[in-house]
């Protein structure tokens, strides 16, 4: 004879307990930040830069539109009050913005080094 094929239903405590487990999880991975940092890091100079000019700067540098939205404050603020911001996505840094003089000096880990001059535009040929 054989046995019918049998199976355990899970009671109402073990659903709850599932169901709880999978939200942490969910929440865990959509809600987590795009680990993104904008670190301001001391330097001699600072300098107050306008809107077009941090999205000139940042755009340069590989940023989105969105990420511009986002971030592009905390660059600006950084580089007025402190002189100088790091940008680290995870644990490497990506850029880093540096006032010298009338400039920003941007040095990026994929996309080179370039100097924007507040004045003038880009050095070098850049733009």
């Amino acid at each position: 004879m054989e046995r019918p094929i049998g199976y355990k239903s899970i009671n109402g405590s073990e659903s709850i307990l599932l169901l709880l487990l999978a939200l942490i999880v969910v929440c865990m991975v959509g809600c987590a930040p795009t680990g993104i940092q904008v670190i301001p890091v001391s330097n001699r100079y600072v300098l107050t830069l306008g809107p077009d000019d941090v999205v000139r700067v940042m755009r340069r540098a590989g940023f989105s539109d969105s990420q511009i939205l986002e971030y592009g404050p905390s660059v600006r603020d950084g580089l007025a009050q402190a002189g100088a911001v790091q940008v680290k996505a995870g644990k490497k840094i990506e850029v880093v913005f540096a006032i010298r003089d009338n400039s920003v000096y941007i040095t990026t880990r994929l996309r080179g080094n370039f100097i924007y001059n507040m004045d003038t535009g880009w050095v070098g040929g850049g733009g």
